[in-house]
């Protein structure tokens, strides 16, 4: 960007809605002159409407960024929008496309967005990319879920939630004016009733505000979601709080906590038993569809899964897995 058009451009991101700014909606305003060079040139405004990857295990941290003019003169002639395109928050940069490469104003609407987003507001944008996308996968129904390259369980590991939703972690707490977080991981044997997760606690933030690159041995412990019992975990040294006080801080702060882990659970496990019924499902389609077309499952027998229902109440329209 040259020095002029630096000096013309002005980036302001405010939020809409009276809830903390992590739960309202962005709005990127900039405004730009129509030939920097000109002084007198009328003072254009662009303003963007945000969204984000609508896939729930995606966290490619992309946003995407539809511009709308809004001339601040009143009396100025309308211009075209200068369009759309995903913008990267980790890498601070625009995804190059042909159509793209052809817009010159949305090329250099990019470029100030690039230049001009503070620190803060990076932190800001990517806090509402991260409450965004909790919400999405929330609402997704667990069937529209995509479960390829799910993390292999042959081993009988527990799997992080982080594994399966990138952008999944939610709870985070304050202790001793430190800033923690917690991972959790679950089991997700079809055939396991249990109720446990593992809550494993990393510090983001130290009292005096800097930030922690990594932890070892973070403190962890088995938790019931049920019967709240703590189970007590490899992991913590001397120098870290105790796994059970920072659980009753987490619990402090998060009171839904036990029906939040519960859910996501459920969430996983039901991805586990598509996974593990997807080779089921393809026979039965291919018994019930031959080459040949001469023989089908009737749609009044019991399903050939060995569910117990009969076959059109249960697999007969269930999507591909």
């Amino acid at each position: 960007m040259s020095n002029t058009d630096r000096e013309k451009s002005k980036l302001e991101l405010t939020w809409l809605g009276n809830k903390s700014p992590f739960g309202r909606e962005p709005r990127i305003r900039i405004e730009l002159a129509d030939d920097p060079s000109n002084e007198n040139s009328p003072v254009r405004c662009q303003e963007a409407l945000m969204h984000v990857c609508g896939n729930p295990r995606c966290g490619c941290l992309d946003i995407w960024f539809a511009w709308l003019s809004a001339p601040a003169n009143a009396l100025a002639a309308p211009v075209r929008p200068p369009g759309s395109f995903w913008f990267n928050l980790s890498k601070m940069s625009v995804s190059m496309t042909p159509e793209l490469e052809r817009d010159p104003a949305a090329l250099r609407l990019g470029e100030i967005l690039r230049s001009e987003l503070t620190p803060i507001h990076q932190q800001q944008l990517f806090e509402w990319y991260q409450a965004t996308k909790l919400v999405t996968i929330r609402a997704t129904p667990v069937d529209k879920i995509d479960i390829t390259g799910l993390p292999d369980v042959r081993d009988g590991n527990m799997i992080a939630f982080t594994a399966v939703f990138p952008c999944g972690m939610f709870l985070d707490f304050e202790w001793n004016q430190e800033f923690w977080a917690v991972t959790e991981q679950y089991c997700v044997n079809p055939e396991c009733g249990c109720n446990e997760a593992r809550l494993t606690f990393f510090k983001l933030k130290g009292a005096a505000g800097r930030q922690t690159l990594a932890i070892k041995n973070p403190p962890s412990l088995l938790y019931n979601y049920h019967t709240a019992a703590v189970r007590p975990d490899a992991g913590g040294t001397a120098e870290h709080p105790s796994p059970d006080e920072l659980l009753g801080t987490l619990k402090y702060k998060h009171p839904t906590l036990n029906s939040q882990l519960e859910a996501r659970h459920l969430v996983m496990k039901k991805l586990y038993l598509r996974q593990h019924l997807a080779p089921s499902r393809t026979q039965i389609r291919s018994l019930s569809d031959p080459p040949g077309g001469t023989q089908k499952i009737s749609r009044n027998a019991p399903c050939p899964c060995g569910s117990g229902r009969k076959y059109k109440h249960c697999c007969l329209n269930k999507p591909p897995s």
